[in-house]
């Protein structure tokens, strides 16, 4: 699991159980499980985790939107991107950051009356 405001990965290999002996490639080998066996029910971050049980169509998304926008990642031009983007302009032409227009929407489903909501009490 990795936090999604830090980036914290919780690897045990990376903390208690870190040994001299470990080489590059079991490391890398382990940080591959768990990037592609998420455990959901151990979360390091709590939204993400109700995202990927709630539902798992808005989890890709804000996957796939995180990986564009912070990564580099494919530049996806699919109808749930451009509305990723046509919402987070809408709140940022409020006078909110990009960023916080981002996190507001991603941890709230993408529910534009919620994140607005989030941030204007």
């Amino acid at each position: 699991n990795i936090s999604s405001v830090t980036g914290v990965i919780c690897l045990d290999i990376l903390k208690d159980q870190w040994s001299a002996a470990l080489t590059l490639r079991t490391v890398l080998i382990s940080l591959q499980a768990l990037l592609s066996s998420a455990v959901p029910d151990d979360p390091q971050d709590a939204v993400v985790a109700n995202q990927y049980k709630a539902n798992r169509a808005i989890f890709s998304k804000t996957a796939m939107y995180w990986n564009h926008v912070c990564a580099n990642g494919p530049k996806i031009k699919n109808a749930a991107m451009l509305d990723c983007e046509k919402k987070v302009r809408k709140i940022s032409d409020k006078g909110v950051t990009l960023e916080d227009a981002r996190v507001a929407l991603s941890s709230t489903m993408w529910d534009l009356k919620k994140a607005i909501k989030r941030l204007f009490p």
